[in-house]
């Protein structure tokens, strides 16, 4: 991947379009100054073939130098100059010679001049068109070279800046905690992070190509898609998310890309764990509804059959029985009662964990659902003297609910208002609504919840401080399924108290104009 450098190529020597003059004397200098700028040609006069070598270093557009000022000594230093230019310049040079001189054999003096590239000789007289022309081709030579430098050294500035970059990408590759791969999309592997081989196993020199990582990691499939499954050195097969993006185009024209990717097989296996645990806990719980479903439903049965002939008793059928008998069945039946509600409870409760709870789904007034709870529960009030005051019976909300589980959450709530209100105390029923719902509030004067266990009480078979010898009845399961069957009306059951200050529960429902 690395690129490969030019010789080094430095602008030190400054582009420019003047002509430098040597002859051997000053006033040959000003003279060919003064005809060379009425031309538009800039010029230098140089003093000495030291002035005139120090120029070409600091740079020239081409140098015009009279045969005469060439002596030995200026022109072996001239020679040296020249030939100590960088490798992208040749400076034109246009010597004067005398006249005659080129008709015959050029000078001794003159010949090793004359050898050096882009040397010109011209004899004299010149006309000052030819030396015109002579010059002008020279600085264009000139300009073209410095062109070519600028691009030398922009094209190293480039590879440069290339080297670096690419320097930093293989430090950045390395020291990602991560699997990454450089390569081309020839398929040749220019550097493995220090993390996929380590996670791998596999020698650096054992991945040269693409070829050979699919070849023994992924069991010979291709390198596509965003998931593989990758076979270690030792043989262990680990879970990776891959992705793979292009980075540009490296200096021989292939399409340099970056592969990283991720270990992900202990998060997998946690999924798959959680996903078989999810699974089985479902399976129990159904399981468990299935189980209560069942036994409820057996337990039903003779429970019925008991209130069914202990009825039967107390009416004579089996001939006339005295007042004690009469209490005894009273207590039978009593009994009868209380244990078919805890198991409908139960039942219920297995229903709804089973899903198997269908709703009826219409616009029904609160102040019916109010009114028709009232006689079922008088015996209870009266029982404890409890004052009851409804406040809602004039209410005229209208609810999209399911006429008789609503029913059912109200007496539940009432139920459990009684049963921890005591003698005396006092329930109110009111009704309230907003925009979109409406909401019946009960509130009593009983013993209050702890606020921290506000929401404990809604959880299954939980009833805060109760023991085995609770004299409060019931499963605990009443709250648990009234929250339950409101939520699935689009409603909620929700618990506001503080003991020893009584409890007032909120049941919201939406109003039936609001899902029309």
């Amino acid at each position: 991947m690395s690129a490969s450098l030019a010789p080094e190529v430095t602008p030190a020597v400054e582009r420019s379009s003047a002509v430098a003059l040597l002859t051997p004397t000053g006033r040959d200098a000003d003279v060919a100054a003064l005809v060379l700028g009425r031309e538009g040609v800039e010029t230098r006069a140089c003093a000495c073939i030291e002035d005139l070598c120090g120029a070409m270093e600091h740079g020239l557009g081409a140098v015009l130098v009279a045969e005469e000022a060439l002596a030995s000594r200026a022109r072996d230093q001239l020679l040296r100059s020249l030939r100590a230019q960088p490798s992208w310049s040749s400076l034109p040079v246009v010597v004067l010679t005398g006249e005659g001189e080129l008709s015959r054999q050029i000078p001794a003096g003159l010949q090793e001049i004359a050898t050096q590239p882009n040397v010109t000789l011209l004899e004299r007289p010149v006309r000052v068109a030819t030396l015109l022309t002579s010059l002008r081709s020279a600085l264009e030579d000139r300009r073209r070279q410095f062109d070519l430098r600028d691009q030398l050294v922009e094209r190293q500035r480039r590879e440069q800046a290339l080297v670096e970059s690419e320097s930093r990408l293989r430090d950045a590759v390395d020291a990602v905690p991560y699997p990454m791969m450089l390569h081309t999309e020839d398929g040749e592997i220019l550097q493995l992070s220090s993390a996929w081989l380590r996670l791998t196993g596999y020698p650096p020199r054992a991945l040269r190509t693409i070829e050979d990582w699919t070849s023994r990691a992924l069991d010979g499939k291709p390198m596509a898609g965003d998931a593989w499954t990758v076979r270690t050195e030792g043989g262990e097969l680990r879970s990776w998310d891959v992705h793979s993006v292009p980075l540009g185009a490296l200096p021989d024209g292939r399409w340099l890309q970056l592969t990283a990717a991720v270990d992900v097989t202990d998060y997998r296996e946690l999924l798959e764990s959680e996903r078989e645990a999810r699974g089985a806990a479902e399976s129990a719980n159904k399981a468990k509804a299935e189980f209560l479903a069942m036994m409820s439903h057996e337990l039903r049965t003779p429970l019925n059959a008991i209130a069914g002939y202990s009825e039967l008793l107390a009416m004579g059928v089996r001939g006339p029985i005295n007042d004690a008998q009469l209490e005894d069945l009273r207590r039978i039946d009593r009994n009868q009662r209380h244990l078919l509600s805890l198991i409908n409870d139960i039942l219920n409760y297995a229903k709804i964990e089973a899903g198997h709870v269908e709703f009826d789904l219409a616009p029904v007034r609160v102040r019916d659902i109010l009114r028709s709870v009232e006689p079922l529960i008088a015996p209870q009030l009266d029982a404890k003297r409890i004052f009851y005051e409804d406040r809602g019976r004039e209410c005229d909300a209208v609810v999209r609910t399911d006429e008789e589980k609503a029913r059912q959450i109200v007496i539940n709530v009432l139920s459990n208002a009684i049963k921890f209100t005591g003698p005396g105390g006092i329930i109110v029923a009111e009704c309230r609504t907003t925009h979109d719902t409406a909401c019946v509030t009960i509130t009593d004067s009983g013993m209050g919840i702890p606020s921290d266990k506000l929401e404990a009480i809604f959880e299954p078979f939980v009833q805060v401080e109760r023991g085995f010898s609770s004299s409060h009845e019931g499963t605990g399961l009443g709250l648990s399924i009234s929250r339950d069957l409101a939520r699935q009306m689009g409603g909620d059951l929700t618990a506001e108290s503080a003991l020893g200050e009584g409890a007032t529960f909120s049941f919201t429902l939406p109003l039936a104009e609001s899902r029309d």
